[in-house]
């Protein structure tokens, strides 16, 4: 019989990401594997499409997406 202290919690391989866009500088929030394309809040610039799972950044979201860590 397994002990319940070993038995891990499974993490979700997808997460929440920020990133700034390129145009305006507004800092905006998304999900990694979002079924419609991501577009930038303030001047709804398309910032990533999706691809059926993870996401594909486009050259107006900026060279670094942070990831954010809510535990």
């Amino acid at each position: 019989m397994v002990k319940k202290e070993r038995i891990g919690i499974p993490r979700p391989s997808s997460q929440f990401l920020s990133g700034t866009c390129v145009k305006c500088g507004t800092e905006n929030v998304f999900y990694s594997n979002s079924t419609e394309p991501v577009k930038c809040k303030q001047c709804g610039e398309i910032l990533a499409h999706n691809t059926g799972g993870k996401i594909e950044y486009t050259d107006s979201l900026a060279a670094e997406v942070k990831r954010l860590d809510y535990t």
